[in-house]
């Protein structure tokens, strides 16, 4: 082609003719331009569809990582609801209740609040999609940004909850109580003024927990939806 194009240049030049030799210089360079565009063009589509697999594949990832986060607490769901309610039950009964004949009751409430929860997440592929699309202002980019920060706070909050009950709980009982049997072998801790305060700070960070857990159900879920409508498109 380019021998071509070579012969055609000569002959025009050998016949002096500067009119038909710059038509053919200037129709020459423009079917050039065409042809990077052309390969320009098909070079974009080429890395186009090239983004468009890695972008699925990484947001299938995405889909199975929230689903399995999903599942691991959502169990977790009745309990967390409950327990702010139980606590606020059980300081009222320390205050009111005579404890030494109220044994079934005390041992109920023990129990209950034995149940300790810290929560964690997988957010590698939550990570790794943020990051490479970080330009694209999306509502799913915006969603994944917010999950991350309530599954953060959840994962902080929770785990200084069970700091704060070791503390002020099981601590403050362990001389008191047989943890194995719940036999009640003192009833002066829980008599005390001192540990009646305690259950309200326990269900005060028990009652944010809970808030930031239900949150973080509802935000995980409205991901998993954008997601489906993203891989639907």
């Amino acid at each position: 082609m380019i021998k071509f194009f070579r012969q055609i240049r000569f002959k025009l030049m050998s016949e002096n003719n500067t009119s038909k030799y710059f038509k053919y210089a200037f129709g020459e360079i423009l079917l050039v331009v065409v042809g990077i565009l052309i390969a320009l063009g098909i070079n974009n589509w080429n890395e186009g569809k090239k983004s468009q697999k890695n972008e699925s594949v990484l947001i299938k990832k995405l889909q199975e990582e929230n689903i399995i986060n999903l599942e691991s607490i959502e169990g977790d769901t009745e309990y967390r609801t409950e327990i702010p309610e139980i606590l606020t039950e059980f300081n009222l009964f320390l205050a009111n209740a005579n404890l030494e004949e109220q044994n079934d009751s005390l041992q109920y409430y023990i129990s209950e609040i034995f149940r300790s929860t810290s929560y964690t997440f997988t957010q590698s592929n939550l990570i790794n999609y943020v990051n490479v699309y970080n330009s694209e202002f999306s509502e799913l980019n915006k969603e994944l940004a917010t999950l991350q920060a309530f599954q953060n706070d959840l994962q902080s909050i929770s785990e200084k909850g069970i700091d704060i009950k070791i503390e002020n709980f099981f601590d403050a009982l362990k001389n008191d109580v047989d943890f194995n049997s719940l036999e009640i072998v003192s009833y002066d801790t829980l008599s005390s003024l001192k540990f009646r305060n305690n259950i309200i700070i326990i269900q005060s960070v028990e009652s944010e927990i809970t808030y930031q857990y239900l949150r973080t159900i509802k935000q995980t879920r409205k991901v998993d939806s954008l997601i489906s409508q993203r891989l639907n498109q």
